[in-house]
């Protein structure tokens, strides 16, 4: 399926908008394509090429009390479909409670128009065919079980409503990850992962050789005694972490609720001066959202934390109006029970390679990736996982030799308190959940791992 086009999207928001009996009305309407092969030992597992347009359409009524709001949501353009659902979402928001406290829909905003990469909307299974085969062999040659992800993407978004406001974007993104491991689980594995706007920009000759290389290094992980480490992190486990902050930190709602590790902090040094975090969903590096959030509000870069200052909250209409602060641009489809969030975050370079990161280790651990991470208190951001597919121990700034996987136990806001070097790469970073950051690895002192494995 190809992603519907500005002027399509448009047309057709505005046909749903113009049929509207409610006193006001948002549509937005969203088209995604998605072409993906996984792999394992014996070749592709799975593969799929899909896509589906999602059209949302909020209604909103006055009364006396406030305003009364309902969204439906339905998976087709078809008039009869559409159709059926703007009737569904009116006669939902006719009967809802009123809510004295849900402000109008917003006016007419400027967002410049974003388009994706052809190339990457583009590529074929059969040039996916061939990163998939360069992995087999590359395993094969080194007796290692592969497994992985080759994956283009695009999405394109428009959302129209009753007060003037029409915005529209679209974006691409590319992905290719590799785990190669040791056969029958009797070693450790090894993994690497690039993510990209556009798929030119890929290297999975790159991905490759590191996931190999990490594998084969880690063939024979030692036990090691659980404790507290100075560990250098990689990005993408320093994402597994700070994504959870995008999930419950940054939101004024959380802040309101008192849930968020930033009551009663903001504008307090709750970091080294090295660490700097901003939301920013255009990051020329890695464009990772549309220009506008789900009620069609500009969004712009917003600093979270500046020279180990924590900012202030992230906002969407509601929580702009109810606090008397500006809007922020950082809203969920409405009506939410969750509030605002910080869907981009970045966390600014430093001036270290990963080498020399390593070099300010006396003893500790590189650690590649993080899994089966969950939260345990939301205040603190206290989390626990546990490694994966590579953890190395460090010795007089030099790499010893692979260790066994150790399950942590740490506070977010602690151990990033104690960020004593950020490296100067920044990647684009996933994690084994939803969401990615864009990051650097970061060198931590006295992180705390609980127990260990045998594995």
């Amino acid at each position: 399926m190809e992603l519907l086009g500005r002027r399509e999207t448009l047309e057709l928001a505005r046909r749903v908008l113009a049929a509207s009996e409610a006193d006001e009305t948002e549509v937005t309407l969203a088209s995604h394509s998605d072409r993906f092969v996984r792999f394992a030992g014996s070749g592709p597992t799975q593969s799929a090429d899909r896509g589906r347009y999602h059209l949302a359409v909020r209604a909103l009524f006055e009364d006396s009390g406030g305003r009364k709001e309902a969204r439906a949501t339905c998976d087709g353009v078809d008039p009869a479909v559409w159709r059926a659902t703007l009737e569904r979402a009116t006669e939902l928001a006719r009967c809802a409670p009123a809510d004295p406290e849900l402000p109008p829909l917003g006016g007419a905003v400027e967002v410049e128009d974003r388009y994706p990469d052809d190339l990457t909307l583009a590529h074929t299974f059969e040039e996916k065919a061939d990163w998939v085969r360069k992995a087999l062999d590359a395993c094969a040659r080194s007796l290692l079980v592969p497994a992985g992800l080759a994956q283009t993407s695009g999405a394109a978004c428009c959302l129209v409503n009753s007060a003037g406001r029409e915005v529209f974007g679209a974006r691409s993104r590319a992905a290719f990850s590799l785990t190669a491991g040791a056969p029958g689980f009797e070693g450790g594995s090894g993994y690497a992962e690039q993510i990209r706007e556009r798929v030119g920009d890929l290297d999975p000759e790159g991905v490759i050789a590191r996931a190999v290389g990490k594998a084969l290094d880690n063939r024979e992980p030692a036990p090691i005694e659980p404790g507290k480490y100075t560990v250098v992190l990689e990005p993408s486990a320093v994402s597994s972490l700070l994504l959870f902050a995008s999930y419950h930190g940054w939101g004024a709602q959380e802040v309101h609720e008192r849930s968020s590790f930033l009551c009663g902090r903001s504008g307090e040094r709750l970091f080294p001066e090295s660490l700097g975090i901003t939301d920013d969903a255009l990051h020329p590096l890695y464009a990772g959202g549309y220009a506008f959030d789900a009620e069609g509000t500009p969004r712009r870069p917003i600093s979270l934390v500046e020279r180990g200052v924590v900012g202030t909250p992230v906002t969407d209409r509601r929580w702009a109006a109810k606090l008397g602060v500006p809007n922020t641009g950082h809203a969920l489809p409405q009506p939410s029970s969750h509030g605002p969030m910080a869907f981009n975050t970045v966390v600014a370079p430093g001036s270290e390679s990963l080498d020399e990161l390593i070099g300010g280790v006396e003893r500790g651990l590189l650690v590649t990736q993080f899994h089966y991470t969950n939260m345990i208190d939301p205040k603190e951001l206290t989390l626990t996982g546990m490694t994966r597919n590579g953890t190395f121990l460090i010795e007089d700034g030099r790499l010893r030799g692979a260790a066994r996987n150790l399950r942590f136990t740490e506070s977010l806001v602690g151990a990033f308190g104690r960020i004593s070097g950020v490296g100067r790469d920044l990647d684009v970073a996933g994690a084994l959940f939803d969401g990615e950051a864009l990051c650097p690895a970061l060198r931590i002192e006295d992180f705390q791992f609980t127990s260990s494995t045998e594995f």
